[in-house]
């Protein structure tokens, strides 16, 4: 896989220490780490602005682990988890209009991607809305949507996957999946593990009762075919009521693209050069199972800030390494960016 540059590296460090130098004389005392990171994600500066300092902070972070103690690696780990959430929109009215990008932080608002930063509150009504019918699988679609929005699998990889607490120092919890393409040639390798260094109890419930149901469901030859039958037709049902008028509504697989929409926000488009953006396709394609870092830009939603409450998971270093890059800039210049 591409490595960052020196001259990128560098570029991170004079950065980082020009952020680190102005919330320090602005707090008139030594920032820790996180609280540099609260400092930064509280910065009214625009969303490009601010995926340019989170690059340089993470990358020094990261580099400051290894030297440290557990208690300060813990500390780091913490403030780059918060770095890489998004930071809470302006609610409307705050400046005049709520597609109003304005000064602040939140991030740009084109219709095309309003609708897809809109997914996660479509998730939170089409959760809602079941609940409050009588279906008695109405918790398994709850479930399946909430740990869809945090990992992105695909349908079928769910029976397989294994969840809990993370086997790899730093990291509370890791999901592993086997990769539904493997035999074809179209995934990175025959698994695929993401990590967080934190996660809600709420989701961690969500996505522990749903792998759970998925298992159970598949010990039957065709029950779990049948289980997502019967969950597509409650969300169409569910949709339908909340959205009249839409053409195109919420789907099982809606959960699948708005992650990954969330996980190029933070890994590609606050690239700084082209090598950091290489590298960030190549984690995205990692946590999806891909083989090559074309087939999540070419087929999955573009770069999307929405995502508050669904924490981004962290690749496993040896499945990025595997990644065959096929987005290099082209001969003559580099090529239009498909994701942005």
């Amino acid at each position: 896989m591409p490595t960052r540059s020196k001259q990128t590296e560098q570029r991170y460090r004079e950065r980082a220490a020009q952020i680190v130098e102005a919330e320090n004389k602005a707090a008139k005392r030594q920032l820790s780490p996180l609280e540099l990171a609260k400092a930064v994600r509280a910065r009214e500066v625009c969303p490009s602005s601010y995926r340019q300092m989170r690059a340089a902070l993470v990358f020094i972070m990261e580099e400051g682990i290894p030297p440290q103690g557990p208690a300060r690696a813990a500390e780091l780990r913490e403030a780059i988890a918060l770095l890489r959430q998004a930071r809470p929109e302006k609610s409307e009215g705050e400046n005049g209009d709520e597609d109003d990008n304005g000064g602040g932080g939140g991030p740009l608002r084109t219709s095309r991607q309003k609708q897809k930063d809109d997914v996660e509150k479509d998730m939170a009504r089409i959760c809602h809305a079941a609940l409050a019918t009588r279906s008695p699988n109405a918790q398994d679609l709850v479930n399946l949507l909430r740990s869809g929005m945090l990992a992105g699998p695909r349908l079928v990889e769910w029976p397989s996957a294994t969840f809990g607490p993370g086997e790899v120092g730093g990291f509370a919890w890791e999901l592993k999946i086997l990769n539904g393409k493997h035999t074809n040639g179209r995934a990175h390798g025959e698994s695929r593990t993401l990590r967080w260094t934190e996660l809600p109890a709420g989701l961690v419930r969500a996505m522990t009762r749903w792998i759970e149901t998925a298992r159970q469901a598949a010990t039957i030859p065709g029950a779990y075919e049948t289980l997502l039958e019967t969950l597509e037709s409650l969300m169409r049902r569910v949709t339908k009521s909340l959205y009249k008028k839409r053409q195109q509504r919420p789907t099982l697989t809606s959960p699948r693209h708005a992650a990954a929409a969330r996980w190029k926000m933070v890994y590609v488009a606050s690239a700084l050069d082209e090598d950091e953006r290489l590298r960030g396709l190549a984690i995205v394609a990692a946590l999806f199972g891909h083989a090559s870092d074309e087939t999540a830009t070419r087929h999955y939603a573009r770069a999307s800030a929405s995502g508050g409450a669904y924490p981004v998971p962290t690749a496993d270093p040896a499945e990025v390494a595997r990644i065959r890059h096929r987005l290099k800039a082209m001969p003559g210049g580099p090529r239009k960016r498909p994701d942005r």
